[in-house]
C-alpha cells in the first residue's frame, strides 16, 4: 500500500463527513457523543495517511537513488505551503482588522497565537479556555506543527523504521494523554494540547505504512472487521460521553479516548482496504465529494457564521412553524452560508493557488536533480 501511488477513494465523502460532525459539535451542541472530536480526529487520521504515506514513499525514492532529499523537502513544504496558507493568513488579517473595530471585542481572539500556528499551546496552556469563534483554529496548529516535524523525522531515517517510529509515537502519546488525566488536567488542555493528537496523525501513518500486512480478506468480506469497528466506534463514544464530568484524577476518560481512536483506525483500515464496498461508492458521491474538496475551506469559516442566523421565533410562530423545525432551519441556513463561503474560497483563491504546484514542482526538481541523490541517503 505504502510503495503504491494510488487514489484512495472515499477520502474526500469520509472529509465531508468529519466537517459535517464537527459543524454539528459548533451548531447544534450534540451531547450524546463529541461529535466534534470524532470529526477532527477523522482529519487526523486522513492527513497522516497521505503525508506519512507520501513521505515513506519518498524515502524509499531516496533509498533507491530515484530522488534528492532536499528536492523532496523544498517540494513538501511548497505543497503544505501553498494549500494551508493564502486562505488562513487572509482570514486571519481581516478577523485582526474586524476585531480591532467591532468583532467580538469584549473576547481575546488570541490572535497573535493563531498567526504563529500556536493556538493549541495558547488555548490549553496560556488561555485555558475556549477564546470565541476561532477556537477551532487549534486542530490547524497541529497539523501545521505536525508538518515541520515530519519530513525531517521520516526522509532521514530508513524506511524500514518508519512503521517503528509511528508506533513509539502512539505509545508515548498514550502514555501522556492517560498522564494529563491522572494530573486533573483541564479540559481545554487535554483536548487541544494533548500528544494524543499527533498519536492520531501517527496512527494514520502506521495504517498507510503497515495496513497491507493486515489480512481482512475473511473478516472484511463478511462485514465482521465494518460492523464490529462500528459497534467499538458507538460503545467508546456513548462511555466518553458518559464519564464528561469524570472525578479529577481519572483516568478512564482517557483509556475510552484511546479506545475511540483506535476504532477510528480499525474502520478507516477497513474503507481503504475495501475499496470495492458500498460505503465507499457512497462517501464518493458529487455532492459529498465536492465538500469534502472545500472542507478546509468550510472547517475554517462554519464557526464565523453566526449561531443567530436563521433564528427568528416571533416569524416562525406566525407561520406555526414547530420549534424542531426552526432550530433544524437555522441550522440548515447557516450550513449553507458556510458551504458557499467555502465553495466560493476554493473557486475563487484555493483552487488557482494549488494550480501553481505543478510548476513549482518542476522547477524544484530541474534544479535539484536526483542525480545527487546518492549522497543524501
Amino acid at each position: 500500500m505504502a510503495g503504491v501511488e494510488r487514489r484512495v477513494k472515499g477520502l474526500d465523502g469520509l472529509r465531508a463527513l468529519a466537517v459535517v460532525l464537527v459543524f454539528l459539535s459548533h451548531k447544534a451542541h450534540v451531547d450524546a457523543i463529541d461529535a466534534g472530536k470524532i470529526g477532527v480526529w477523522l482529519f487526523f487520521l486522513i492527513s497522516g495517511y497521505l503525508i506519512i504515506g507520501e513521505l515513506h514513499r519518498n524515502r524509499l525514492r531516496i533509498e533507491q537513488h530515484g530522488a534528492r532529499t532536499s528536492a523532496l523537502l523544498y517540494v513538501f513544504f511548497m505543497k503544505r505551503a501553498l494549500r494551508i496558507f493564502p486562505v488562513y493568513y487572509l482570514l486571519l488579517i481581516a478577523l485582526t482588522i474586524a476585531h480591532a473595530c467591532f468583532y467580538q471585542r469584549d473576547v481575546d481572539l488570541g490572535l497573535v497565537w493563531h498567526f504563529a500556528f500556536l493556538s493549541n499551546y495558547w488555548i490549553g496552556v496560556v488561555h485555558d479556555g475556549w477564546p470565541g469563534t476561532v477556537s477551532h483554529f487549534w486542530s490547524l496548529a497541529v497539523e501545521q506543527q505536525f508538518y515541520l516535524v515530519a519530513p525531517f523525522a521520516l526522509l532521514f531515517v530508513r524506511a524500514s523504521r518508519h512503521l517503528a517510529l509511528c508506533a513509539v509515537v502512539i505509545a508515548a502519546a498514550a502514555f501522556a494523554h492517560l498522564a494529563l488525566y491522572e494530573e486533573g488536567a483541564i479540559e481545554p488542555l487535554v483536548y487541544a494540547f494533548s500528544p494524543w493528537n499527533f498519536a492520531m496523525l501517527a496512527l494514520g501513518g502506521a495504517l498507510a505504512i503497515g495496513g497491507a500486512r493486515v489480512s481482512l480478506r475473511a473478516g472484511a468480506a463478511s462485514g465482521v472487521w465494518f460492523f464490529a469497528a462500528l459497534a467499538a466506534i458507538t460503545g467508546f463514544a456513548l462511555a466518553r460521553a458518559d464519564c464528561a464530568q469524570a472525578l479529577t484524577g481519572a483516568t478512564l476518560p482517557g483509556l475510552f479516548d484511546i479506545g475511540l481512536a483506535l476504532s477510528l483506525g480499525a474502520l478507516f483500515l477497513w474503507l481503504v482496504c475495501r475499496q470495492d464496498s458500498a460505503l465507499v461508492a457512497a462517501l464518493e458521491l458529487r455532492p459529498l465529494a465536492y465538500l469534502g474538496t472545500i472542507s478546509y475551506g468550510f472547517y475554517l469559516f462554519h464557526n464565523l457564521v453566526p449561531s443567530r442566523l436563521g433564528v427568528a421565533p416571533e416569524f416562525y410562530a406566525r407561520l406555526h412553524v414547530p420549534e424542531t423545525v426552526q432550530t433544524a432551519l437555522a441550522l440548515v441556513l447557516q450550513f449553507a452560508l458556510a458551504v458557499l463561503l467555502a465553495h466560493l474560497s476554493w473557486q475563487v483563491l484555493e483552487k488557482r493557488v494549488l494550480e501553481w504546484k505543478r510548476p513549482l514542482e518542476t522547477a524544484i526538481r530541474n534544479r535539484l536533480p536526483a542525480r545527487a541523490a546518492a549522497s543524501q541517503t
